[in-house]
């Protein structure tokens, strides 16, 4: 079964073609823009083998660029991880070779405070590695032309030499730091926005059914391995399609989100709370069966006590009924669920408003039978 993807990989996949191509294209551009001020006499002291060996330079990444936007995405439209870094290393190490031709081809003073155009694109990537990388090649490679490049490269020998070293290389230790910060603080906060729209529920603020299956498969296989045993908690409204009916779909969802909080607050930190369908949710509690019963239970009665405030006039009361199903050697995980779900369906035809862990067994044949039927 293929591992679902990141959301940061969901977002370097989405918008892999295009920053595989900025670089060359900035490389290309300054090609062309050194060519025509050259032809328009504004930079008459430039080589002509150098700069025609620098286009020339440009062209190629261009064409390397294009081999990666058409080899690195696959047909399911992901980029492998292998591809990806040879993409953006090979991006990387283009920058850095851009920036030395720059540097010696176009000698004038204050050129490296542009550097920082040439590592901003790679955060871009949202890799810390990756902006490291290119940050300290360039840097490197910015304070040795300092020293081996034209004299034009230094700053005026005059009282203020050592004030304009001085601010040279705050300017560019700060201008790297920043973009190394920008892109770590990015792209944890990037993922961390995007986790939210890929693995929550809008309504509720609680899991989705999309990222269920993830923490489902890893609390059974650290059971099965000996780890803590869990249970299920599958859980319903009682009634509610009433509470759409008699206060409109509006109460109806101040209700559930209501109703997820009391939940939410309801288990430990270690448990998972799932939004399985409509009024449905879903408790992956990491305890034995008798601990989830009492913590199902104070939850039922917590939400049976309070009542909902709808637009400061309605005082909307509502109650649940919960199904529990317990993990035990040799069950799998859709057994478990077809037990919770049973043991449901067994109080909400029983009563309702109650915690079912097991259906008597003076009723557990004719009432699966029932069941199928249904």
């Amino acid at each position: 079964m293929q591992e679902k993807m990141t959301a940061l990989e969901a977002y370097t996949s989405r918008v892999y073609r295009i920053i595989v191509m900025v670089i060359p294209v900035f490389c290309l551009i300054a090609g062309v823009l050194i060519v025509l001020l050259h032809s328009f006499g504004y930079y008459p002291e430039i080589n002509e083998i150098s700069m025609w060996l620098f286009v020339c330079m440009d062209i190629i990444y261009v064409i390397i660029g294009l081999y990666f936007r058409k080899t690195g995405v696959q047909e399911n439209g992901i980029v492998p991880p292998d591809k990806l870094t040879q993409a953006k290393y090979t991006m990387a190490v283009m920058g850095i070779l851009q920036w030395n031709a720059i540097t010696y081809i176009w000698p004038f003073r204050d050129l490296w405070a542009y550097s920082l155009l040439f590592t901003i694109v790679q955060a871009s990537f949202f890799d810390v590695k990756l902006v490291m990388f290119t940050t300290a090649g360039i840097g490197g490679s910015m304070f040795l032309s300092w020293f081996i490049g034209d004299s034009r490269l230094m700053p005026p020998t005059d009282e203020y030499y050592t004030a304009g070293i001085l601010l040279r290389i705050i300017g560019a230790v700060m201008m790297f730091v920043s973009v190394n910060m920008i892109t770590y603080f990015g792209g944890k906060f990037l993922v961390e926005e995007l986790e939210k729209y890929v693995c929550y529920d809008t309504l509720t603020h609680l899991l989705n059914r999309r990222s269920m299956d993830d923490y489902l498969q890893k609390a059974y296989q650290e059971a099965n391995h000996g780890g803590t045993d869990f249970c299920l908690l599958m859980m319903d409204i009682d009634d509610f399609k009433k509470v759409n009916d008699t206060y409109g779909h509006d109460c109806g969802d101040e209700v559930l989100r209501y109703v997820a909080n009391t939940v939410s607050a309801g288990v430990r930190k270690d448990d998972s709370v799932f939004r399985w369908g409509g009024e449905e949710i879903l408790v992956l509690m990491r305890s034995e069966k008798t601990q989830a019963s009492l913590s199902a239970e104070r939850i039922r009665r917590k939400i049976e006590q309070d009542t909902v405030s709808y637009r400061g006039k309605e005082n909307v009361s509502v109650t649940i009924t919960i199904g529990i199903s317990s993990y035990r050697n040799g069950i799998t995980i859709q057994q478990m669920m077809d037990e919770a779900d049973q043991n449901l369906y067994y109080g909400k035809k029983h009563g309702k408003n109650q915690v079912v862990s097991r259906i008597p067994q003076t009723e557990s044949v004719k009432f699966q039978q029932e069941a199928v039927q249904q």
